[in-house]
């Protein structure tokens, strides 16, 4: 089922949707105000829905492709900081090079894991990315063009090319295969389940503030202010909520240590679950969704909402309505429903991962961890 636009609602909030066997899904998103951010969105090649190139004003960044595979399905929700570009690159390529890693049949951890860092990877490579993200950014006509024909001793002067310092972007990655969902974050964009309503949180909220997160930085050479955010000297201005991003190449600069260990780091922590037929639905948002509500706050509203309402888009559309009245900061919102009535494929097997785990993972969320004790049952038709 193609995607479909937001009619009779809020024009200011933008919503599409689909369906397919045995998922409903939806998104909607809204440039926050009053700060002036920047949005894009990209659309693959095959129909599937992602951000579209073109002139908007928001950081945030999304993509949904629901037939990754024949197996597969994917989901990002990518929150820009400092520009939208790096999240736009992510919305644009992650899944694609998640699709093409050489352990994206046998172990999606790993090759979820592996693609996080090949962002940063293509980030500080060359200025290339740029064009891909937008490619009508190919250099000054006026200086290829004008300059050498007026003067024919000019030489561009080539300068040496230098990463996003302070541009990066957050993400929060869902794949679906079989009966598992897998989840990979960085950052604050958050990826929560409604298993029985209550709400089990799937990604880990990195902040400075954090034990775990703190000693790196500082053995790093980095510092935490007395706003809880990142700087690389003490005494400076907070240049930096979270603790973890792609891109912000400021914060990567210690040549003495791998990425892995720099003051802010693009490694994930995975988690994952498996589809029950008591897991109702997910949904992935960004960090302004989860400064306005607890994570039990926005499963309990989703399923309020799905009492009077079927589809998913209105849904989506009223709890990014809904957190609007309470943060001026970017909003998207993607909601995923497990239809446990579709026949379920066979099952795919997926490697528990040995997920770095920060400290702590949220602050006064009300969650569940995502393993249970308790007997489940399986993603299985006429559940």
């Amino acid at each position: 089922m193609g995607a479909s636009n937001s009619r009779d609602i809020d024009t200011s909030i933008t919503s599409e949707g689909g369906e397919r066997v045995r998922i409903k899904y939806a998104v909607a998103y809204v440039q926050g105000s009053p700060v002036i951010t920047e949005d894009d969105h990209a659309a693959p090649p095959d129909g599937d829905h992602t951000m579209e190139d073109g002139d908007h004003t928001m950081e945030d960044a999304h993509a949904i492709v629901p037939d990754l595979d024949d197996t597969t399905s994917f989901f990002g929700v990518y929150d820009g900081h400092g520009g939208h570009e790096v999240a736009l690159l992510c919305a644009k390529l992650f899944h694609i090079e998640l699709k093409h890693h050489p352990n994206y049949q046998n172990d999606l951890v790993i090759a979820i894991r592996s693609v996080f860092s090949r962002m940063d990877e293509l980030l500080q490579q060359s200025n290339e990315w740029r064009e891909f993200v937008d490619p009508t950014a190919k250099g000054n006509f006026l200086q290829r063009v004008i300059c050498p024909i007026a003067n024919p001793w000019y030489r561009k002067r080539e300068t040496p090319y230098m990463p996003p310092q302070n541009t990066g972007s957050s993400a929060s990655v869902v794949v679906i295969r079989g009966n598992w969902v897998i989840v990979g974050n960085v950052g604050d964009s958050h990826c929560v389940a409604s298993r029985n309503r209550q709400a089990i949180q799937l990604s880990t909220d990195h902040k400075p503030r954090h034990p775990y997160e703190r000693v790196r930085i500082e053995s790093a050479g980095g510092n935490i202010d007395i706003d809880q955010q990142v700087v690389k000297e003490a005494g400076q201005r907070g240049m930096f909520a979270t603790s973890r991003a792609i891109g912000d190449f400021e914060f990567k600069q210690n040549k003495t240590l791998p990425p892995e260990e720099q003051i802010v780091i693009c490694n994930p922590d995975i988690h994952d679950m498996e589809i029950t037929n008591d897991v109702e639905f997910l949904v992935i948002a960004s960090q302004g969704i989860w400064e306005s509500m607890t994570c039990q706050g926005v499963v309990d509203y989703v399923h309020e909402e799905l009492e009077h309402v079927t589809n998913p888009r209105v849904v989506c559309e009223r709890l990014v309505r809904y957190a609007q009245a309470v943060t001026d900061l970017d909003l998207t919102a993607i909601l995923i429903q497990f239809k446990h009535e579709a026949p379920a494929p066979a099952p795919a097997p997926v490697p528990a991962p040995a997920a770095e785990e920060s400290e702590e993972a949220s602050d006064g969320q009300e969650i569940k961890p995502a393993a249970s004790n308790e007997q489940q049952q399986p993603f299985a038709p006429n559940g």
